[in-house]
């Protein structure tokens, strides 16, 4: 049995897309340029925010530098912040999935790519105390598929890795699970399709959150 499940956070718990795709229209707008298209847009989700700013950037500017990315970035970030919680919510079945491994006594993490203040602010008002461990992205940090935050949450668990998992919703997730050493439950609710997760090497692939509670609790 499974002592551990960690999460990735947008597209995995948090239906998130629709903000995200909100601030960096605003953003676009600041410098008078059309918004995303949003299925391309969705394709960027989990790379990292400033990954995300700097491909959008690449693709709308004629010209532009590191300066053209950071006023982006402010611009970004400050309406992602105010408007966080407009439209994102947990998908389906996640709260009581979460709930039903805090019963079972299953640790549960979050690891996510997006920026860390960000990230404990959404976790703190979305599922209280569901989640006993949570890390966004630092700045002193490599963002997934590197290793090294998942293994630095796995250590602060005081946790094995053969008794943890690393639940998400893009081939990076997977990426970083592999890379760790440990099994992925790739979901098929986020912002990829079946088929890249499988190409990636999941271990595990599911359609709803009661399935990961028969993966981490049952197997």
């Amino acid at each position: 049995m499974f002592k551990a499940a960690i999460f990735d956070l947008d597209g995995t718990l948090m239906d998130s897309a629709k903000d995200l795709e909100e601030a960096c229209n605003y953003a676009l707008g600041k410098f008078n340029l059309p918004k995303v298209n949003s299925q391309k847009y969705k394709l960027l989700l989990g790379t990292g925010r400033r990954k995300v700013v700097e491909s959008i950037v690449a693709e709308f500017f004629e010209n532009y530098d590191e300066n053209t990315i950071e006023e982006f970035l402010v611009h970004y970030n400050n309406y992602y912040d105010a408007h966080m919680l407009d439209n994102t919510r947990p998908y389906e079945g996640i709260l009581d999935m979460l709930d039903y491994l805090n019963e079972n006594n299953i640790l549960t993490a979050i690891l996510s790519n997006k920026p860390d203040d960000f990230t404990k602010k959404l976790v703190s008002q979305t599922f209280g105390k569901r989640i006993c461990y949570v890390s966004g992205l630092k700045e002193d940090c490599k963002a997934k598929p590197d290793p090294t935050s998942l293994l630095n949450i796995i250590s602060k668990l005081k946790v094995e890795k053969n008794q943890c998992l690393y639940v998400g919703d893009t081939e990076i997730d997977i990426q970083t699970a592999k890379n760790a050493g440990i099994k992925s439950i790739g979901v098929l609710w986020g912002f990829r399709t079946a088929s890249v997760l499988l190409d990636e090497g999941a271990d595990y692939i599911v359609s709803t959150a009661d399935e990961i509670k028969k993966i981490v609790v049952h197997n």
